[in-house]
């Protein structure tokens, strides 16, 4: 063999641990499959689900000097790019178990691993066709091989995935959702509306900047809402001082739930937790939220009677008139609520009945477990339970039809 040959043999085996030398089966363009269950407590692999992000696929093995070189550089790979939406994946080519999870824990291996111990007959490694490691794939979003190579030119490569190929880390309904907001919010900027900009800033879900180019084009309209924030709350000690409660704390909570850590938003939320500190201003503010709030469940009752839903509106006014005494929503509730029991007495029958059906059926089984155990005291007296709490309905008729039949059978 000649000496020019000789070299770049060993050359070879010093990138790479190798048997034999031949073309992997798996190549860029390739689609493969890949489901396991880890090794190393980390839940089932399985490429399909993982659409959406990039992956890399590591082959490596403790065993191969050229692995455990690169496993710093895996380390630092995967602390740059997982929060950009890249999932590692390890499969190794160790026989040992137990030595393989403790020095991938050692190292840092925060990912998956794959082990069956059959070293160069492993499973994956054959599929994949590997026949020397370390080897390295970067499987596109759409399940794509990308590139594949040694790990040491890996970072270039992750690199121009990551650009031309961008993971998708958000639902894609969510970012169009998210999208549609932004433009509502891009529109109300250029007409000057930017309180009505800051109220759509805090609708858009926090999920959606996991998106890098959405991130971006939301931190240009936090940018733009900046100089009217600090404006904003600027104007709200006047607010304050004239006893305008409900306005100031209103204006905070938008700013606060809009802007969240920026400083304008972290701003309005230590200012806004200062003015309900103040005892006066929480009990106007409170009594807003639940005016508002009864309004909102009022208009859902009306909505229900206006679709024909009656028996559902009439236990809608029913709980608003409950849950919301003292409000103007409340005694307009009241008011619909006597309009049903004076003109639709079926109506309210059929709500009563379907709203005790639960409770009182769950009553009525414990009564008779009693009576069945001879208990008969504690029977009859969970029918009357029964009997007062839904009148007019068939369980209290059942529950009365049952304690005559216990009395008559104590004669």
């Amino acid at each position: 063999m000649s000496r020019s040959v000789t070299t770049a043999l060993i050359a070879l085996m010093v990138l790479a641990c190798v048997p034999v030398l031949s073309l992997a089966d798996v190549n860029v363009g390739d689609r493969p499959t890949l489901v396991f269950n880890s090794a190393n407590g980390m839940g089932t692999v399985n490429l399909e689900k993982l659409k959406g992000k990039m992956v890399i696929v590591d082959f490596w093995a403790t065993w191969c000097g050229p692995c455990m070189a690169e496993a710093d550089h895996m380390v630092q790979v995967n602390t740059s790019y997982a929060p950009k939406g890249l999932q590692m994946i390890g499969i190794s080519l160790d026989q040992d178990k137990p030595s393989m999870i403790r020095v991938a824990q050692e190292k840092g291996f925060a990912w998956p691993q794959y082990f069956d111990g059959r070293v160069w007959q492993n499973q994956i490694g054959r599929q994949w066709g590997i026949n020397s490691i370390p080897a390295t794939f970067v499987i596109g979003p759409d399940g794509d091989v990308l590139w594949k190579g040694h790990p040491a030119n890996l970072d270039n490569a992750l690199a121009a995935a990551f650009k031309n190929h961008p993971p998708r880390l958000v639902d894609e309904k969510v970012l169009a959702d998210a999208n549609a907001l932004a433009d509502k919010i891009d529109a109300a900027l250029k007409e000057n509306g930017q309180a009505s900009a800051i109220k759509l800033l805090a609708a858009v879900p926090a999920d959606a900047k996991k998106d890098g180019k959405f991130a971006e084009r939301m931190a240009d309209i936090e940018k733009q809402l900046g100089e009217y924030a600090t404006k904003s709350l600027a104007e709200i000690d006047p607010l304050i001082q004239d006893k305008k409660y409900v306005e100031a704390a209103s204006r905070l909570s938008d700013l606060t739930k809009a802007l969240g850590a920026l400083p304008a938003g972290s701003d309005a939320k230590k200012k806004l937790s200062e003015l309900m500190s103040n005892p006066e201003a929480k009990a106007q503010f409170e009594a807003a939220q639940k005016k508002k709030a009864a309004d909102d469940e009022l208009a859902v009752a009306k909505r229900m009677q206006g679709e024909g839903k009656d028996d559902q509106a009439y236990l809608r006014f029913k709980a608003v008139a409950t849950n919301f005494a003292g409000t103007p929503a409340a005694d307009e509730a009241k008011g619909l609520m006597a309009a049903y029991e004076q003109k639709n007495p079926g109506v309210v029958a059929k709500a009563n009945e379907a709203a005790a059906a639960g409770k009182a059926n769950a009553a009525l089984g414990m009564a008779a477990n009693y009576a069945r155990a001879g208990r008969v005291d504690l029977a009859k007296r969970k029918y009357q339970e029964v009997i007062a709490a839904y009148p007019n309905t068939s369980y209290a008729q059942k529950a009365q039809a049952a304690i005559a039949e216990l009395e008559g059978k104590g004669k």
